[in-house]
């Protein structure tokens, strides 16, 4: 909202602008501009603006959202960020206790969980992991939000691995602009000319980053040292044009230069390697690249680490822009068992925008009404058993602009429905957002909150405020109960608007649910456990999230036996209960 006032009793001009969002479709910006001419409107006017001022610069601003059942409205200001928040109040889930007056089902939906089929180990959550910063003079943050922001993304959502990007580095050591500046080291692709190299990017990450966000349990994360012609290392496009075998060795110097330094400055070797994103797709970093390439520099890049004493990194491959291309150069690549042998993960990304399981919209109207899209299933089953034929875990790595506000209720539910297709469908070890953290400094100017769904915390350095989005939340409601290690166990549901998904971990006798309720009305579930090796505690805590607030806590509730766990979950909700002892 904003007025002026125009000279000599012209009246006012007042600049009024809703942005209403309807989740299924899109969303339109709206403005009204009014010349008002009466004094007592004129004051009026301007003693309503100073309220609302007022309210911006000296309160917190209540998350002022009013969720519907098949719509959101906001009201935008500077300041304030409408958007889902983290509450205390606890939620009983005793179908005595919960939602009293509220029209229910008449019959329970049986949820039935037998330990005995076992699907995938889970791996963990993650993203792509920045620092916000470019340096000891260009640290976007100060301490205090910066502490701010590993806290949010780290000890609450708990993600625990995910690519640490900080390239390029094929760059003078003194130089000052890291991408304007790329140059080759020298001539010799087999001799390390350290002067050549700029590891500035990456020791800033570790600083700003890995060391804070480690003692959280980010602990698994690995470095991505991505072979690329268009965004960086550009000039090996013309020596890839005129001498193909020595591009494949510059490539492969590259990424070993990396990891030289990762373990010689860092003491410590990680697991495993990013080498591509999206190499002949989506972003086309081999430019344009072909199947064949990517095979050779996996071949080329994999020699050159053994040789530098690195034989027991494996690689994470291929993360290409869709499923379908994904599947098929991650199939080329393991056909090839020269290339294949360096393989230790398989990545897909879920694009391209718009489509069933990048856009929320679509998500919410289709695995979100019981009826998944048959060929995004098809597809990930069979990435799925590509995986199981190579003996191989299956990533989810990169999911982004779901067209919708990124701190919504209904980002929230559509991610939390496609973190459980992608773990049912795809039998996904790991599932990714975007970014860990994005500011307006990474998203160059544009605005932070309405075009960057995908990652899993935002950055207001104004407001000295760290935001956790939908899709941060949607990944809580898992990593904060499912470490890595647990598998995940059969589940069903005698609902297709009820989704579940079920996880053990035997030696501590503890099993998590989370479950997803996309009816509009309260919904009881009876719960059967079979073939469980232990005897369970049956008690049960956890939390649960609606358009009222995200991750309260559950009254934990307790029952006599096993073939009487029975509890009661909100409309439109996403609810994760686990054993306690």
């Amino acid at each position: 909202m904003s007025f002026t006032s125009t000279p000599r009793g012209g009246g006012i001009n007042l600049h009024l602008g809703l942005t209403f969002r309807y989740p299924r479709h899109g969303s339109n910006f709206s403005e009204l501009s009014l010349t008002v001419n009466s004094m007592r409107a004129r004051l009026w006017i301007a003693g309503l603006a100073s309220l609302i001022l007022a309210r911006m610069l000296f309160s917190t601003f209540p998350q002022a959202q009013t969720a519907l059942p098949h719509g959101q409205i906001f009201v935008q200001a500077s300041n304030p960020r409408t958007s889902v928040t983290r509450i205390d109040r606890p939620v009983a889930i005793s179908p005595q206790d919960s939602d009293r007056g509220a029209a229910r089902r008449d019959q329970d939906v049986a949820i039935r969980v037998d330990a005995s089929l076992t699907y995938q180990t889970l791996d963990g959550f993650g993203a792509s992991h920045i620092a916000l910063a470019q340096g000891p003079k260009k640290d976007y943050l100060s301490k205090k939000l910066r502490t701010k922001a590993i806290d949010a993304v780290y000890a609450q959502v708990h993600l625990t691995t995910g690519n640490v990007d900080s390239g390029p580095f094929e760059t003078p050591a003194n130089a000052t602009d890291l991408f304007r500046q790329q140059a080759n080291d020298d001539d010799d692709p087999f001799h390390f000319n350290w002067q050549g190299f700029n590891f500035s990017g990456l020791d800033i990450t570790k600083e700003k980053l890995i060391d804070l966000a480690r003692p959280k349990g980010f602990v698994n994360f690995y470095p991505g040292f991505n072979v690329s012609v268009r965004w960086g290392n550009t000039w090996m496009k013309a020596i890839r044009a005129k001498d193909y075998n020595r591009y494949l060795d510059e490539a492969a110097e590259q990424v070993a230069a990396g990891m030289i330094h990762w373990r010689d400055s860092y003491g410590s070797v990680q697991k495993y390697l990013k080498i591509f994103n999206e190499p002949t797709s989506g972003n086309q970093e081999l430019d344009p690249g072909s199947l064949q390439e990517v095979i050779d520099v996996t071949k080329r890049v994999g020699e050159r680490l053994r040789k530098e004493g690195f034989s027991g990194v494996k690689f994470v491959v291929p993360g290409e822009e869709t499923e379908e291309k994904s599947f098929r150069v991650a199939a080329a690549i393991l056909a090839d068992p020269e290339a294949g042998q360096y393989v230790g993960v398989i990545a897909y990304h879920t694009y391209p925008y718009g489509s069933a399981y990048c856009d929320i919209s679509r998500i919410l109207n289709t695995s979100g009404r019981g009826s998944p899209d048959p060929e995004r299933v098809a597809v990930r089953r069979q990435l799925r058993d590509l995986a199981a034929k190579y003996g191989l875990p299956l990533w989810m790595t990169e999911v982004s602009h779901g067209a919708v506000s990124p701190l919504s209720f209904d980002d929230l539910l559509g991610r939390a429905i496609h973190i459980h297709d992608e773990l049912v469908y795809a039998d996904a070890a790991a599932y990714f957002g975007m970014l860990n953290l994005v500011d307006a400094h990474t998203t160059r100017g544009h605005d932070p909150f309405t075009q960057e769904e995908g990652s899993i915390a935002i950055v207001d350095e104004t407001w000295d405020k760290v935001y956790i989005t939908g899709i941060g939340f949607a990944i809580g409601h898992y990593a904060r109960w499912i470490p890595p290690g647990y598998l995940r166990v059969d589940a069903t549901s005698g609902d297709p608007l009820l989704l579940v998904t079920a996880f053990r971990d035997e030696a501590r006798k503890r099993l998590v649910l989370v479950l997803i309720n996309n009816e509009a009305q309260p919904t009881t579930v009876s719960v059967q456990l079979k073939g469980f090796a232990q005897e369970l505690p049956l008690k049960f805590t956890g939390e649960q999230s609606s358009a009222q607030g995200a991750w309260a806590p559950v009254v934990p509730i307790g029952f006599a036996n096993s073939s009487q766990i029975r509890f009661s979950i909100s409309p439109r909700s996403v609810t994760t209960v686990a054993t306690a002892n």
